[in-house]
């Protein structure tokens, strides 16, 4: 970010020191040595071409002196800059509010994010800025290009605030987590378990699913659904590099969470954390690599293929076919389904929900 412009939307303030930096670099000169020619202090000049101090009358006549630009035209591009930032700090709030009235404030109350009781809405937006440490909650309103997620509908505003809420929480869950770097070859070697824990109960597996991740180097963070957020997952490489992997029980059944989880982990096997939104064929093909790999994996091609050409989608073969490749049957009617061989209205028996819990993350 350039500390001397401000801009928002279609609004923009240019501080007076980003003028005085380019006379700076229009002189060949350093800070140091334009200082000493105008009378001042380095560290002044520093601080007025970061944006950090305002021109006063006597730095204005020192300019005029130097540069040949008049004391009134410098104390009128601070006075513009200065009116121009309210402006934009005014329409940032006004933004705020309009954000926090898309996201189910409840939502916080319900789980112990917040304190519970009334709240207004500036106290709400107040409570958001702590919870999330960030200055302005227009910081939610955009779609992070340093995560990889996996949604069920597309992303328009509403969904993008809520999928970042979501997105936040697990960041302030996991962040200081671990200190291990993510280990491809270790995550590679347990993945056979990770693939039999879907036959495991919810309440077996989560634990024993999360401390064999956080040995990889991954923190696994399950939240419980937010309302606008169609996010199934999400996956973020921290600073440290560990990894954080982010899954909701969004639509709760087993077959979507299991998919969901082996999608996230086709992301960070394949080192797809950047996705450039911008550039929705590259997104695509992320996505549908990551799709990829979570399908062969749980049902691999070969298998698959021969099951689908004896045309017997019954109960009995379904789960026979589940028990033959070691796998919750749940899982292969999900694919079923999508793929148009059995209606989405059957054997919805098979399928198991889950449904996770703040209070120790248990699904």
């Amino acid at each position: 970010m350039v500390h001397n412009i401000q801009s928002y939307k279609d609004l923009i303030a240019f501080h007076p020191g980003s003028y005085v930096e380019e006379i700076i670099e229009d002189l060949n000169m350093s800070q140091e040595e334009f200082a000493i020619r105008l009378g001042t202090t380095p560290k002044t000049i520093s601080k007025l071409v970061n944006g950090e101090i305002s021109v006063s009358k006597d730095l204005a006549n020192k300019l005029f002196k130097l540069t040949g630009v008049s004391i009134l035209t410098w104390l009128n591009l601070q006075a513009s800059y200065d009116a121009k930032v309210i402006e934009i700090e005014e329409l940032q709030n006004q933004d705020e509010k309009e954000i926090c009235q898309l996201i189910d404030f409840d939502y916080f109350k319900r789980h112990g994010f917040v304190p519970p009781g009334r709240y207004t809405l500036l106290q709400k937006v107040a409570e958001l800025r702590k919870l999330f440490q960030i200055s302005n909650l227009t910081y939610l309103s955009q779609f992070n290009q340093l995560v990889s997620y996996r949604n069920t509908k597309g992303f328009d505003e509403r969904s993008v605030v809520n999928s970042n809420v979501m997105l936040e929480l697990a960041i302030k869950l996991s962040k200081d987590a671990t200190d291990t770097k993510f280990n491809k070859s270790k995550l590679e070697k347990i993945l056979p378990e990770l693939r039999e824990m879907t036959l495991k109960d919810g309440g077996e597996f989560y634990p024993i699913l999360h401390s064999k991740l956080l040995e990889c180097g991954i923190c696994l963070v399950g939240l419980p659904k937010l309302k606008n957020a169609n996010l199934n997952g999400a996956t973020k490489r921290f600073k440290n590099g560990s990894v954080l992997l982010l899954l909701t029980d969004k639509n709760k059944r087993s077959d979507i969470f299991w998919f969901s989880f082996f999608h996230e982990l086709g992301h960070i096997l394949h080192n797809d954390f950047y996705s450039d939104y911008d550039d929705k064929d590259a997104y695509e093909e992320k996505e549908k690599k990551a799709d990829e790999f979570a399908q062969e994996f749980l049902i691999p091609t070969k298998e698959y293929e021969k099951f689908i050409a004896e045309k017997s989608f019954d109960k009995s073969s379904i789960v026979g076919f589940a028990r033959e490749i070691g796998i919750h049957p749940s899982i292969v009617l999900g694919r079923l389904q999508k793929e148009g061989f059995v209606d989405y209205s059957q054997y919805q028996e098979l399928k198991i929900s889950y449904n996770i819990i703040i209070r120790g993350n248990a699904v």
